[in-house]
This record gives structure tokens, C-alpha cells and sequence, in this order.
């Protein structure tokens, strides 16, 4: 009996021993941190790791805009951070919180990780396939400045960004306006002639436009830091390839000019496609016109005709146009070269097309028809004649040997004869002729 409550004492000592110890570390943890149980709590999640939690979101949003605060005062400048990060409420039966300083330290760890310093915060201009990456927005504003200033000879405009957040999207337009040495000419004119601001405006302004194409874009983004530009350097490519931001300008503008009546055509069904008679040539009248003619680049790139006083009516041209699909013909020799083509040269008219090829290759029938001439031609050499129809016709000229008969109906790449250089000819090849109505027409017009 003795023994058992020795015993007894000795375990009773032990617990009370051990609920010490768990009294002692409970203490110690809840003077360290918090926990939540069965209650909702916020964990902070970056690049899909958890980081911490804390009790409410104010806290978790504070303790992240604080880890980016201390590391872009590190780097002195805005970083760039490749991870994502969030926010999310959850509830567990018992979970660990932090105080916003624990939470702070963590986020600012983790996020050293995903840090890139290579990457900086920058200011774009883009317009088509031209971009240009400079330091900030002053710089970008000097860069307009000076592309405007090409144009503005006289100091009359100012242009001035303006920045327009949306969101993590910054985004910036550009404002034309007087400068200040215009504002002071204005007041000056108004005063010494006693007149409103716009008609002061309207006599010293020579511009009826100014400003950039509308494909320029300017945006705050983050890049590489090796491809930004700054002060003067950027200045000075913006300006080096100043083509690729447009200004544009307008002019109000009044000149006597000739001008052409729009062509007037009459469509003819007993004509092919492609062929063209002059029925009447025109007559150019005269005219005085007020316009505002734009320009991109000082290069004219459109004309508003606004209002116009014509001395003398013009007189339009007429055409006679074909509206028959002609037959189709194709290239009368498979191994050959163009060597020239339909045209005047040395003062004549070459009729048709040269091919040049080897010796006795074989010329085919370009379109199905009948043969009418295949016989020796002092100039032609040794020629063929095919008819395809009542109006068109075609010639192969220069050939070695003839190889058809006149009457005689052939198909389209039947051969007809032999490349050689008879008749006026310097050296082998197949001249080659279509006539519509006896009159020539360059083959490519037809050709397939």
C-alpha cells in the first residue's frame, strides 16, 4: 500500500510538472502571434505560395503596398515584380495569423524572388511598327515637342501630355495648344486693334491643323532597361527617325488651277475585255479653288476642296471598253525567257512579245483556231498565222521549221513549228502577237 501511493506521488508530480512546461510555451507562442479558430482570415498567396495571413484584408493589402514600398525605395525606382499575387479569405478550424509588420517582413521576402531589376518602368511611343522606349514623361515630352517644332517655325504651339490611369493601365494623350509667345501676340493684336481673340487668332495663325497621326500611341509600361533612352539620346533618335511618329499640318489654301472631268465609259459587248477605244479626248477646264490641303511628314497626303469658281467647264473623256471575256491564251513556248516585251523601242513599236529559247524548241498553238498563214515573211522569217474568232487572231514569227498547214484547226499546245532566228532576228527565239480587230494588243493582257 506504501508502495502504490509512492507511486502516485510521483505521477501526480510529473503532471503537474508537464502542464507547466505547456502553460509556459502557450504563453510564450501568443506573445509571438495570434490564432483564429473557426473564424475567416485572410492568406497572402505569391507566385501560388503562401506567405502569411493575417485577420482582416486592410491588413494584408497594407502589409503588401509596405514590402513594395521597401523594395522599390532598395532599388531606387519602381520595380518590376514577374509573379502574381493575392488575397484570399478562407476559414480553417485553427490557423497561425501574423501582425502586419510579420506579414510585411515575409511578403518583402518572397517577393526579393521574383524581383527583376532589370526591368524598369518606362514610357512608350508607338506608331505602326516604330516604338521607342524613353525614361519618363518629360522626356516623352520634349520628343513631341521637338517633332512638332519642325512644322511650327513660328512658335505657335506647345504640346503637353496627359496622363489617364485606369486600373493598373496608364495611358497618356496628347494636347495641342497656343504657346506662350502666341498667347502674348493675340493679346497684343487685340489690344492694338481693338478686336475679339479669335479674330486676332484668325490672322496670326497660318495653320488650320497640327498635331500627330492617329496611330501614335504613348503608355507607361514596364521594359527592359537596356532598350530605354534618355534626354537628349532619346531626343535625338526620335528626331533621326522622325518619319515614323507623323505630324500632320493643314493649310487653308486658294490657287487657280486645270483640272479633269472624271472619264466617262461606254461598255460595248462586240468588244473583249481589255480593249479600249478613245471615243473623245478630253479637254482640260479651269478653276479657282479654296482647299485645305494635310500634309504628314511636310509630304501632301490629302486635299479638301471646299468651295471652287470655274472660268471654263471641262470636257470629259470617252472610252469605248470591252465587256467580252476574250478566249484564253497562254504562253506559246514552255522553256523560254521574255527578253522583251510590247512597247516602243528605238522609235518603233515592238508588236509583241519575245521569248528567247534554244534552238528548235517547239512553239505551240497559244489558243485553239485555224491556221491562215504559215508561210516565209522577209521581216517575220517563217511564220504562223492561227484565227480564233471573227475579231482576234495571233502570229508566231522567226521559226526554224513550220509544222501546220494553212486550214489546218489546232488546239491549244498543238505545236505549230520550231523556235529558230529567220527573217529580222539576232538570235533564236519566238515573236509573239495577239490582234483584235487588226489592230495589236501587249499579250499579257490576255495571257493566262
Amino acid at each position: 500500500m506504501r508502495k502504490l501511493t509512492r507511486y502516485h506521488k510521483r505521477i501526480k508530480l510529473t503532471f503537474i510538472a508537464a502542464a507547466m512546461i505547456c502553460c509556459f510555451l502557450l504563453i510564450l507562442l501568443f506573445n509571438t502571434s495570434s490564432y483564429a479558430s473557426g473564424l475567416s482570415y485572410y492568406v497572402v498567396r505569391i507566385g501560388g505560395e503562401e506567405v502569411g495571413a493575417c485577420s482582416s484584408q486592410a491588413n494584408a493589402e497594407q502589409a503588401l503596398a509596405d514590402a513594395r514600398v521597401r523594395l522599390s525605395e532598395e532599388a531606387e525606382s519602381i520595380v518590376y515584380v514577374d509573379s502574381k499575387f493575392s488575397i484570399e479569405n478562407e476559414k480553417r478550424a485553427f490557423a497561425k495569423t501574423d501582425n502586419v509588420e510579420d506579414l510585411t517582413d515575409a511578403i518583402y521576402q518572397k517577393l526579393k524572388e521574383y524581383t527583376d531589376l532589370n526591368y524598369i518602368q518606362a514610357i512608350m511611343l508607338s506608331s505602326g511598327g516604330y516604338s521607342l522606349m524613353v525614361d519618363s514623361q518629360s522626356t516623352a515630352n520634349r520628343i513631341l515637342q521637338t517633332l512638332l517644332n519642325a512644322y511650327d517655325t513660328e512658335d505657335e504651339y506647345d504640346v503637353q501630355l496627359n496622363t489617364e490611369k485606369s486600373g493598373n493601365f496608364t495611358g497618356m494623350t496628347f494636347e495641342i495648344s497656343d504657346s506662350l509667345s502666341m498667347e502674348q501676340r493675340i493679346n497684343d493684336l487685340m489690344t492694338a486693334e481693338g478686336i475679339t481673340r479669335t479674330a486676332a487668332s484668325d490672322q496670326l495663325h497660318k495653320l488650320e491643323k497640327i498635331g500627330f497621326v492617329d496611330s501614335l500611341e504613348i503608355r507607361s509600361v514596364y521594359t527592359d532597361s537596356s532598350v530605354v533612352l534618355k534626354g537628349d539620346e532619346a531626343v535625338a533618335e526620335a528626331v533621326e527617325n522622325g518619319g515614323a511618329i507623323g505630324v500632320v499640318t493643314a493649310y487653308a489654301a486658294n490657287y487657280d488651277e486645270v483640272f479633269d472631268a472624271p472619264v466617262e465609259y461606254i461598255y460595248d459587248d462586240t468588244m473583249y475585255e481589255g480593249q479600249n477605244v478613245v471615243e473623245r479626248e478630253p479637254v482640260q477646264g479651269s478653276r479657282n479653288v479654296d482647299a485645305i490641303i494635310s500634309y504628314i511628314n511636310g509630304e501632301e497626303s490629302g486635299r479638301e476642296i471646299l468651295s471652287q469658281t470655274v472660268f471654263e467647264e471641262p470636257v470629259a473623256q470617252i472610252i469605248r471598253s470591252g465587256t467580252v471575256p476574250a478566249p484564253m491564251f497562254v504562253q506559246p513556248l514552255a522553256n523560254c525567257f521574255l527578253s522583251s516585251g510590247f512597247g516602243y523601242r528605238w522609235g518603233e513599236l515592238h508588236k509583241g512579245n519575245d521569248y528567247a529559247c534554244s534552238f528548235g524548241e517547239p512553239i505551240y498553238a497559244s489558243c485553239p483556231g485555224v491556221v491562215e498563214e504559215a508561210e516565209f515573211d522577209g521581216s517575220y522569217g517563217n511564220y504562223v498565222k492561227i484565227r480564233h474568232d471573227e475579231h482576234m487572231e495571233t502570229r508566231y514569227a522567226h521559226m526554224s521549221e513550220l509544222a501546220c498547214t494553212p486550214g489546218q484547226h489546232v488546239e491549244r499546245y498543238e505545236v505549230i513549228g520550231y523556235a529558230g532566228s529567220t527573217g529580222n532576228s539576232t538570235g533564236n527565239h519566238c515573236h509573239f502577237e495577239i490582234i483584235v480587230d487588226g489592230v495589236v494588243y501587249d499579250p499579257f493582257i490576255y495571257l493566262n
